[in-house]
């Protein structure tokens, strides 16, 4: 696969997008693609792309999008240049700013979730005696990715108790395991993202034990949306038409019922569990400053050994050229 160095981008930009259904088609050249790929995994963060999908807003654009479903465990790496896995892929920020720094060849469309509390932590069993974060030292801890998300924010949760990332054991498992190795004591705990975090409550007498997005990571940018520079080059009318659709589908999930009643249909979770957990934030505005947060903390806990200035790595509403 193809990993060059980012171009730098045209600067941060904002989505907008009339969310008034009843309006007419936006007056914007057609997709040079409209059957594009989108590169989705089975989380929250995504229910906004369903939820266009159900409502046509993908259609008031002249998109007619192919969803790929990718996988939950490990390093995502996927192939965006042309002809490879997907045009656009979703994942979390820090997944996306480690393809940038080995070398992907990516410019960033717009931001997806956004943590609020509750949303993202620690989960142990009913039965645990550990009552602080510093009962965590030595033990092993759960999560889906040994680069990802759930250990940044689990570092910055044990740096608030004095403690390093190495006083604890990460142990690789994918989401839909972990709730079993809590309740197996194969792990202490483990870090989860919703639905699963309401799932493991519900189905396998897990509690949380930690909330990870609160203190110095509260309302954490999550996630986001990348394309290859070489498909933004090819294709600016699928591209600026993907941003729109975004903007649009993004501010219709803050109806929480439309979210709950797409996730059964892409994540393996009842109705009840969708109605009982907690949902973070879905920006219908793109701005550097969020996911540089995330950016920083990367750097700052050596995840990456260069900075990444987000707000230059930004794709604007006209993709570079």
């Amino acid at each position: 696969m193809s990993r060059r160095t980012l171009l730098a981008g045209m600067g941060a930009f904002a989505l907008s997008a009339c969310t008034d259904s009843s309006s007419s088609t936006p007056a914007n050249p057609a997709p040079e693609i409209p059957e594009i790929r989108l590169g989705v995994l089975k989380v929250t963060d995504t229910a906004p792309l369903f939820v266009a999908q159900r409502e046509g807003i993908f259609a008031k654009y002249g998109l007619n999008p192919k969803f790929v479903a990718m996988e939950l465990t490990g390093d995502q790496r996927p192939d965006l240049e042309v002809g490879g896995q997907a045009d656009v892929a979703f994942d979390s920020w820090v997944t996306i700013f480690l393809n940038i720094t080995d070398g992907a060849d990516w410019v960033v469309l717009g931001e997806a979730y956004q943590a609020a509390p509750r949303c993202t932590g620690l989960v142990a069993n009913s039965q645990t005696r550990m009552r602080t974060i510093s009962d965590l030292a030595t033990k092993p801890v759960g999560v889906n990715n040994l680069r990802g998300l759930g250990v940044l924010l689990t570092n910055s949760l044990l740096r608030t108790s004095g403690m390093k990332p190495t006083d604890i054991k990460y142990v690789e498992k994918p989401f839909d395991t972990l709730a079993d190795a809590v309740r197996n004591g194969e792990v202490a705990a483990a870090w989860m993202v919703e639905p699963y975090m309401t799932r493991s409550q519900l189905e396998a007498g897990c509690v949380l034990f930690a909330d990870t997005a609160v203190g110095p990571t509260a309302d954490f940018p999550q996630s986001g949306y990348a394309c290859a520079r070489s498909f933004a080059r090819k294709n600016p009318n699928t591209v600026r038409a993907f941003q729109l659709a975004l903007a649009e589908a993004q501010q219709r999930a803050l109806d929480r019922s439309l979210v709950e009643n797409v996730l059964p249909e892409y994540i393996s979770v009842s109705k009840n569990v969708a109605q009982l957990m907690s949902i973070g934030n879905y920006p219908s505005t793109t701005l550097a400053i969020r996911p540089q947060r995330v950016a920083d903390l990367m750097l700052e806990q050596q995840f990456m050994t260069q900075k990444i200035e987000v707000n230059t790595r930004m794709a604007s509403i006209n993709p570079p050229s």
